[in-house]
């Protein structure tokens, strides 16, 4: 056994720092989440294209106009659905201001995830507790934790190249799986 098998939580915070890039790309992978096309609305669309080709097919001696244009519509439903609506997102997201995240370090604790901030002079502290957090997202890059602490709302967005820096992804996703429940999907 290693020493990082024996002890699951950091013995010393590590430093935190996120990228402009990383949090655009955070921002950019949750609200694709948000603008996924559902289950109804792709029975929808395939009822109007059965009911248009079957129009098309059936159809004599009439204009069959009307079916093109459902088809059509349908089409350009899904383009707009699918390339459209990520495209505004992306340039919304790049209108928000977002600040370069440097100097602080973070821990794992038993009791949740600790940040420390020089602030002056000061070393300012804070714990979030495995109760705190209401919902996580784990990705092929990052673990997003969406908490609620004194009534205000956060996020960590913990890059995974953290992870080799000793902190302890498995400890996090266990403790969060114990509490929150399962990773909601991105």
């Amino acid at each position: 056994m290693t020493a990082k098998n024996l002890y699951a939580y950091t013995l010393e915070p590590v430093a935190y720092e996120i990228s402009e890039e990383e949090q655009r790309y955070a921002q950019l992978v949750l609200s694709r989440s948000n603008f996924k096309i559902g289950q109804k609305a792709w029975l929808i669309m395939g009822a109007i294209i059965a009911l248009a080709v079957l129009g098309l097919i059936f159809i004599k001696n009439y204009s069959t106009v009307f079916c093109w244009v459902a088809i059509v519509c349908v089409v350009i439903y899904f383009l707009v659905r699918k390339f459209g609506i990520e495209w505004y997102a992306k340039r919304k997201l790049s209108e928000v201001p977002v600040q370069e995240i440097k100097g602080i370090r973070m821990g794992v604790q038993p009791h949740g995830i600790s940040m420390q901030q020089r602030m002056g002079t000061n070393m300012g502290t804070m714990t979030v507790g495995w109760k705190d957090i209401h919902e996580w997202y784990d990705t092929a890059d990052f673990i997003l934790l969406n908490f609620k602490v004194k009534g205000q709302d956060g996020a960590y967005i913990l890059p995974k190249r953290m992870d080799s820096k000793k902190f302890p992804f498995a400890t996090i996703r266990k403790h969060l799986n114990e509490s929150v429940g399962p990773a909601k999907s991105v």
